[in-house]
């Protein structure tokens, strides 16, 4: 809050406090990719032998974020959940999940809820949305 002191004609002082709204930039998942459509990217609604959760799988290079965390949304492009980092090594790329640090655990039944049984997107490479079309199902590819 910014305080600030106005002079009024006889000298007298009245305090006034003035406070900034936030701005925010309205959101916007403009460049939205159907999962399909890039190579050796996955999404699985489930991590069975880990326990994990929901899984994000970043073999191809080029399409990897390098960050620790990568935001879920709903097709209104507002943000539901997270994956977080848990490894990127051999042969499995960048390997995200909801129930590790730096996500918010859902599994994929919450998710789809969250989605309002839409599709999800999830956060890509330079402002691209990776839209994954039902998070129950299994959907992408890897080598």
């Amino acid at each position: 809050m910014i305080r600030r002191f106005l002079a009024i004609t006889a000298g007298a002082l009245l305090c006034t406090s003035t406070a900034f709204a936030a701005t925010t930039k309205a959101e916007t998942c403009s460049k939205i990719v159907s999962i399909g459509s890039l190579r050796y990217v996955l999404y699985k609604p489930s991590n069975l032998h880990g326990g994990r959760g929901p899984t994000f799988l970043v073999q191809n290079p080029s399409e990897r974020t390098g960050k620790r965390k990568l935001l879920i949304k709903d097709k209104n492009c507002k943000t539901i959940s997270s994956f977080g980092l848990y490894a990127t090594d051999q042969p499995y790329g960048a390997r995200y999940y909801t129930g590790v640090p730096g996500g918010k655990y859902h599994n994929a039944q919450k998710l789809r809820s969250l989605a309002k049984g839409g599709y999800i997107l999830v956060e890509g490479k330079n402002d691209k949305w990776v839209k994954v079309a039902n998070p129950l199902n299994r959907q992408g590819t890897i080598k």
